[in-house]
């Protein structure tokens, strides 16, 4: 059985007690705007370190997984507490940390003591960085932004206003949609970029409003949309949203940020304006069906009593990677610990599909699932509408779902 510290380790003087076992830490968006991704993450590693272990004994060795989780709280600077927390006792390869502002709030002091970071959901352009100290087991956002940008240009959209966050990840993402959907000849207008820590959005909705009057005016209403680059606090936008009838009459698009959210499908007034304004949102998926993949995702699935973000998927993989790694690897070696990921990500076939990394350490191999809020009978449910699915030798393609 697995041997779990979830959340359970919080003095900065306690240190692990020597052992053969193999000790991995995490750190999720337990809580916060994020807590939905992290929470599935944390299914998933859990159900991850038991499957390592059933395989550590069936192979007769008498290690185990010891997974140590710290709550970032959706925090950049809890995140980076919590890591000097892993650091000190004797940590040097951490899950995590999910989201973007969060990596980037942490990589500074996890190079400067040798920390190797394998995060399964930040997505920033920016932080594709060669030979630095984070991996990303997904693929960066110069691909959502493609994704965004075909698909609004498949519905004929020709004018879009985005509202984000003043993140690296918010002001990242727009700006790669922003050139992607440009090249296809549409038209990104001046946005509304709200601070991460704003607990009222009143006054950006209502410039959003503004704005979007201001397009219809100038373009049909049928091809004039919003994009809405956003974690949990999406729920408060959308809240707001529906008090203003030009926001109601014209689509909106999402992102990875929202996808399979559990709290927009548990609030009736939120989803219900979800599914009027036709909100679509990509997130990575797994870039090849596969049996395992559909085992895994029903465990998990059933756990949560919802279907996971594919980034929870992501982290389960990512547990099987680092215990091979510190298996192989120096562990208090983190070039030692680098080398063994690339070349063990270069033959890695998981659950998510062939994991190998690029240049910056980022996935290589990718598809998206766009998923849209539909009410069956009396609930509402995301439903999944289109893949964008990108073949050996061609730049992809969107696939509508029926």
């Amino acid at each position: 059985m697995a041997i779990l510290g979830i959340g359970c380790v919080e003095s900065t003087k306690e240190t692990l007690v020597e052992s053969d076992d193999i000790t991995i830490g995490a750190l999720l968006p337990l809580t916060g705007n994020l807590d939905s991704i992290g929470e599935s993450s944390q299914t998933a590693l859990e159900l991850s370190s038991e499957d390592i272990n059933d395989y550590l004994a069936g192979l007769g060795s008498e290690k185990n997984i010891k997974l140590i989780i710290k709550d970032t709280e959706s925090n950049p600077e809890k995140a980076l507490e919590q890591l000097k927390n892993l650091d000190e006792l004797g940590i040097k390869i951490v899950i995590g940390p999910q989201a973007s502002n969060e990596a980037e709030a942490v990589l500074q002091y996890a190079t400067e003591n040798g920390i190797t970071l394998m995060s399964t959901a930040s997505t920033a352009s920016s932080l594709a960085i060669p030979d630095d100290n984070l991996f990303r087991f997904v693929p960066d956002d110069t691909n959502q932004g493609k994704v965004l940008a075909t698909l609004m240009n498949k519905e004929e959209i020709n004018a879009v206003v985005p509202i984000y966050r003043n993140d690296v990840w918010g002001n990242g993402l727009s700006d790669e949609a922003k050139k992607s959907f440009e090249i296809l000849g549409g038209t990104v207008l001046e946005g509304v970029t709200y601070e991460t820590n704003n607990e009222d959005l009143f006054t950006e909705v209502e410039l959003l409003n503004e704005k979007v009057i201001a397009a219809t005016s100038e373009y049909d209403e049928s091809s004039v949309a919003v994009l809405l680059c956003s974690y949990g606090e999406a729920k408060q936008v959308l809240t707001l949203a529906q008090t203003y009838p030009a926001l109601t009459t014209i689509n909106w698009y999402g992102s990875d940020g929202i996808a399979l959210n559990k709290e927009l499908v548990n609030d009736n007034d939120v989803a219900s304006f979800a599914a009027a304004v036709n909100i679509k949102s990509p997130i990575y998926g797994y870039e090849e069906e596969n049996d395992e993949y559909q085992v895994i995702e029903s465990r998990i699935e059933e756990q949560l009593g919802r279907v996971p973000e594919t980034y929870a998927l992501s982290a389960y993989d990512a547990l099987w990677i680092a215990t091979f790694v510190d298996t192989d690897a120096v562990t208090d070696n983190d070039e030692s610990i680098k080398m063994a990921i690339s070349a063990l990500t270069n033959k890695y076939f998981g659950i998510t599909g062939w994991a190998k990394l690029d240049e910056n350490g980022d996935r290589v191999h990718w598809d998206y699932d766009v998923w849209t809020i539909n009410k069956v009978n009396e609930d509402y449910q995301w439903k999944l509408v289109a893949r964008y699915q990108v073949d050996p030798g061609d730049d992809g393609k969107l696939i509508f779902v029926e």
